[in-house]
């Protein structure tokens, strides 16, 4: 029976989600490997049997987590949304903005999240750094929608003429990156700087982000202090200028 069998009744989908966050907390602190079973029943003030019902190993459930997390990544990020390019025809005009603009939501959506989420980003980080043994093995791995999505977008702008990358997969994690360090660093940074001065540094992080992730696909302009996209002039039309067989 699979764990998503065993916590069918309202019952057993409260207990999963106890265990799950948890785990979360366990993981995210001391990692994959400086965490067992037992740590997490005795975290969930649960028998390891109960664990071992829903999960039935570890590896199952470092899974359920790692979906928890990218789940909620795909609908802070509005995934959905930025997979919905704009379709690009031999000649034609592209409206630039419809790019800008989704790549500035994605990245400001990927901001607030990260300043929500610490732990989560921490445990992303995690399991980038600590677990390529693990990841080789994995069946499925979770954040994989996220990072082939943001690609995918990134592709569609360059296709579209309106970013300049050499690596779309290169340029997301470059992105992602930024922000999860900023994320990872702030604690440290912040004995260093002072409470204070870490408060105001922080302050303008959103904008630096987006500025950031512009650069990194190629585009110069900064967005504006307006937090909306009509407080900012529409970018004026791009023209596609790669032929057909440029596209990959």
């Amino acid at each position: 029976m699979t764990d998503v069998a065993r916590s069918h009744t309202p019952k057993g989908k409260k207990s999963r989600e106890h265990i799950l966050a948890a785990a979360e907390r366990l993981f995210a602190a001391r990692g994959f490997h400086g965490t067992s079973m037992r740590d997490v029943a005795e975290a969930a003030e649960v028998p390891v049997a109960g664990v071992v019902y829903h999960f039935g190993r570890k590896e199952a459930l470092y899974a359920g987590v790692l979906s928890e997390i990218a789940e909620e990544l795909e609908k802070e990020l509005g995934l959905e949304r930025l997979a919905e390019s704009e379709p690009v025809h031999d000649g034609a005009e592209v409206d630039a903005s419809f790019y800008e603009s989704r790549l500035d939501d994605a990245v400001q959506a990927l901001v607030r999240w990260s300043d929500a989420r610490p732990d989560r980003v921490r445990l992303l980080l995690r399991e980038l750094v600590d677990n390529p043994s693990r990841v080789a093995r994995a069946e499925k791995l979770p954040l994989a929608p996220v990072l082939t999505t943001m690609a995918a977008f990134v592709q569609a702008g360059s296709v579209a003429g309106v970013f300049h990358v050499e690596s779309t997969e290169i340029a997301v994690l470059h992105i992602v990156g930024a922000v999860s360090y900023v994320v990872a660093a702030r604690p440290t940074v912040r004995r260093i700087l002072g409470a204070d001065h870490d408060k105001r540094a922080y302050a303008a992080y959103a904008k630096e982000a987006v500025t950031f992730a512009r650069r990194v696909v190629g585009l110069d302009s900064e967005v504006s202090d307006g937090s909306q996209h009509g407080d900012r002039p529409r970018t004026p039309r791009a023209r596609a200028h790669r032929r057909a067989d440029d596209r990959r």
